[in-house]
């Protein structure tokens, strides 16, 4: 069993093709058929169905594929962790981020620390927090930039600052008379939010006491894929939306922007890495990058005028 024949039943598993997987490996199909052959008939397995298309891994093909990525990233981290000891920080690192953060957070980071590190790979994937949290178990990810708590002990999360939520009115609404609101002044009937899966979304609707009167019968109702989408239509209609911070600092009318009263409503945004990181000096790295970064009015720790928001894959707090 040798780490190449490792990479390349890896390559065949997330491609779903030996021809495919052949040339992200920079071999002919031939080369890493035969390698992958020998490996199963060292096991005594057949790790891939072949009448199937895309190709598929059997049920011990799933173990070993999870086994075999585990110990191609170990190895690949060996040199990497010798080389931070000696001062030096490169390698791949694999983030997942969350779409509510993804566009406002990492133009604020990304060029700063590559220009730092240019020795360092980023590969950077926006995934909803389950898909982040299931291939951090699997792997696939390295870390996690998402909003925690998460009730997964074998997630560790190490929280990078408390981000408040506004909420953004549409032009002449009522509620932009007052200096701030409070969560009572809050109708569901007009608040547009995004769609299922977003954990943004169950954090709003957590926020928004006032469900009395509820109109289901409403001419307009909206579910979106991005805040982006929602504060566009904020700005055409006559409803509100909640947004956090960094989400809120390229609305051009900042007088449409409108406070929580204390307590603030605010989500905890923290990096997560799996029971295996440990690359603590590559962490480090990118942890002080991303606070340097940050608005000065963003809080790095969290205060009593503050209240921290359930988050759907978490616990109360």
């Amino acid at each position: 069993m040798t780490l190449t024949q490792l990479e390349y039943i890896l390559a065949v598993g997330d491609t779903g093709s030996f021809s495919q997987a052949a040339s992200q490996c920079h071999v002919t199909q031939p080369t890493l058929s035969m390698q992958i052959q020998k490996l199963e008939d060292e096991l005594n397995v057949i790790l891939f169905d072949r009448t199937r298309q895309p190709v598929r891994p059997t049920q011990i093909g799933e173990l070993v594929l999870k086994q075999a990525r585990l110990v191609v990233q170990s190895s690949q981290h060996l040199r990497e962790i010798v080389d931070e000891n000696k001062g030096a920080i490169s390698g791949t690192l694999r983030i997942g981020i969350i779409p509510t953060l993804a566009p406002y957070l990492l133009p604020l980071f990304l060029n700063q620390f590559m220009k730092k590190f240019p020795r360092v790979h980023l590969v950077i994937d926006e995934l909803e927090t389950q898909a982040i949290v299931d291939k951090i178990r699997n792997n696939s990810l390295d870390l996690g930039i998402a909003v925690t708590p998460i009730d997964d002990l074998n997630i560790s999360q190490k929280a990078l600052f408390y981000e408040p939520f506004v909420a953004y009115f549409s032009p002449g609404h009522s509620l932009l008379q007052k200096k701030h609101v409070d969560e009572s002044d809050l109708s569901l009937n007009e608040m547009l939010l995004l769609s299922e899966g977003h954990c943004f979304r169950e954090q709003s609707l957590g926020l928004c006491k006032n469900r009395k009167n509820l109109n289901s019968s409403a001419n307009f109702s909206f579910e979106g894929g991005s805040l982006e989408t929602l504060k566009k239509l904020v700005d055409q209609g006559d409803g509100f939306t909640l947004l956090p911070l960094l989400a809120a600092d390229d609305v051009e009318d900042k007088k449409r922007l409108k406070p929580f009263s204390v307590p603030v409503p605010t989500r905890e945004v923290s990096v997560l890495h799996g029971p295996h990181f440990q690359r603590k000096a590559l962490l480090t790295a990118l942890t002080d990058t991303i606070l340097s970064a940050l608005p000065k009015d963003m809080p790095l720790t969290r205060s009593k005028s503050q209240f921290k928001v359930d988050n759907p894959l978490g616990h109360r707090s």
